[in-house]
């Protein structure tokens, strides 16, 4: 499968979106760092995302609602109540995944974001929800660009130009584990802890997700 770069207009979309359904991993803007994504409901399409990013850390889940997430997600009433709250927008949220098997590599849990992007928010209309994790080999920073994409991640079916670059300074999104008995951040991204409205003793700082 040869790589494209693709443009963020409607026939590119497209495109991106026939991409996802044949299986390929695409590169695509977010409003926090330039994303990698695959189809999360086939295994084959993630396994590749997985050998693309030389990752075994699990993904995050990206879809364009709520309701097309219920395949993979165990709603509770904290999570909608967070998902309300901060969608779309920056936070990845976990929660308890449905089925181990479609967790992304949680097991019992799965992180789970919309992200506030007209071409990331467009693209999973279409694509339904991707299998995600930010575009760089793992341990690397994330690229800033598609065509830097498509040349530093070899295995890519193509990749979604955005309509400006990004900013170098761009953080990726924060990470509220919700599976606990208090919200614990487990990674403080794009929204502090304030911006979260959490005491600072709810903060874990790892990264379990990028």
């Amino acid at each position: 499968m040869s790589s494209e770069l693709l443009a963020a207009d409607s026939e590119g979309i497209n495109r991106a979106v026939q991409l996802v359904r044949e299986g390929g991993v695409i590169a695509f803007p977010t409003d926090t760092v330039f994303g990698l994504g695959a189809a999360a409901d086939q295994p084959s399409a993630v396994s590749r995302l997985r050998r693309v990013k030389r990752r075994t850390q699990p993904f995050i889940l990206m879809s364009a609602s709520l309701a097309e997430m219920e395949p993979f997600v165990t709603w509770t009433a904290a999570a909608q109540e967070w998902a309300s709250r901060f969608w779309p927008g920056r936070l990845t949220l976990i929660i308890p995944a449905k089925d181990p098997g479609r967790s992304l590599g949680g097991g019992d849990t799965i992180g789970v974001r919309i992200p506030d992007h007209p071409v990331a928010l467009e693209l999973l209309r279409q694509s339904g929800p991707l299998a995600t994790t930010s575009a760089n080999r793992h341990g690397r920073t994330p690229v800033l660009d598609a065509a830097s994409a498509l040349s530093e991640l070899p295995g890519l079916a193509g990749a979604l130009a955005d309509r400006q670059q990004l900013s170098g300074t761009l953080a990726p999104s924060s990470i509220l584990d919700l599976t606990r008995d208090q919200p614990i951040l487990i990674r403080e991204g794009a929204l502090s802890v304030g911006e979260l409205g959490l005491p600072a003793a709810e903060q874990e700082p790892r990264s379990r997700r990028d």
